[in-house]
């Protein structure tokens, strides 16, 4: 088989089954499968190998922004075609003129309690309404929501497997809520109804596996229009900082959130406790009416 007879999707499933399923550990395969099924966009995947250009592909890259998925996405892409090169399949490796993305960690933002109101009001009359309660009641990322499976949501013990994306600490279970088993009711309702519209484009027919179906792209374009001031990551914040709010154990959000290192978390928990000791201390007098 040759460039011509390749799309690009069908080469980066066989590249990943022959090149790095048998040589990789679970967790990064886990990576590497995510970022083929959810960030290469699928107008660059139907695109034959001999037709790719660098314009196209950074074209396609910048709609991910500067973020680290953009940059994973364009480590992928170069192993994948560098290796198609190495075949004969295609003369040139054209990612080695897609320029490097140069990312740099935006600081998250978590919804203040008025922000956050205005969010959920906005959430009744959405297609995303379940998926964006779910991000606010389990602080998960983006794409960790975005690949759970139904098996995946253990009802007899009331926890869900999350399959993490970034470290190997960030696979977990996390508990299972009376308000996130509604959420995961909502979103199952939906599904069935939005299979019985399948002729009316509305809902384009991800397998009835995945809890949420729906694209990262899909995902933080929704969010955008339903919150213009912040990022999607900024409801992880948000959660994180609730739990600093109603007194939840660190170690115990930690956890739940899939955070390295108990540091990352403690960051947020110190900073709303600053805020508290700023409001309490604005009481003081140095004359009090007793």
């Amino acid at each position: 088989m040759n460039g011509k007879q390749w799309t690009l999707g069908e080469w980066l499933w066989e590249w990943y089954e022959i090149y790095k399923r048998p040589n990789l550990a679970p967790y990064s395969l886990r990576n590497i499968e995510q970022m083929i099924r959810l960030h290469i966009s699928e107008p660059l995947k139907r695109l034959q190998l001999a037709e790719l250009d660098a314009y196209t592909i950074e074209r396609e890259l910048v709609k991910l922004g500067r973020t680290r998925t953009a940059v994973y996405a364009r480590q992928v892409l170069f192993s994948a075609i560098s290796k198609a090169e190495k075949l004969g399949f295609i003369s040139k490796n054209v990612m080695e003129s897609v320029d490097k993305i140069r990312y740099k960690k935006q600081p998250s933002k978590a919804l203040t309690l008025s922000e956050q109101a205005d969010f959920l009001r906005a959430l009744e009359s959405s297609r995303y309404k379940w998926l964006m309660m779910f991000y606010i009641h389990t602080g998960v990322r983006r794409t960790e929501a975005l690949t759970i499976e139904w098996a995946d949501v253990d009802y007899d013990g009331k926890t869900i497997l999350i399959k993490g994306t970034k470290t190997e600490e960030s696979y977990r279970y996390i508990p299972m809520t009376e308000e996130v088993a509604a959420i995961l009711e909502g979103q199952r309702r939906q599904n069935k109804q939005e299979r019985k519209i399948r002729k009316s484009g509305q809902y384009r027919g991800a397998p009835s596996s995945v809890v949420f179906p729906f694209s990262s792209e899909q995902t933080s374009r929704a969010f955008k229009a339903l919150c213009p001031a912040h990022h999607l990551h900024d409801l992880r914040h948000t959660f994180i900082t609730r739990c600093a709010e109603s007194g939840v154990n660190i170690s115990v959000c930690q956890q739940i959130v899939g955070h390295a290192t108990a540091d990352m978390t403690l960051n947020v928990y110190t900073h709303v406790m600053d805020e508290f000791k700023k409001k309490e201390m604005q009481k003081f007098t140095i004359n009090p009416k007793i």
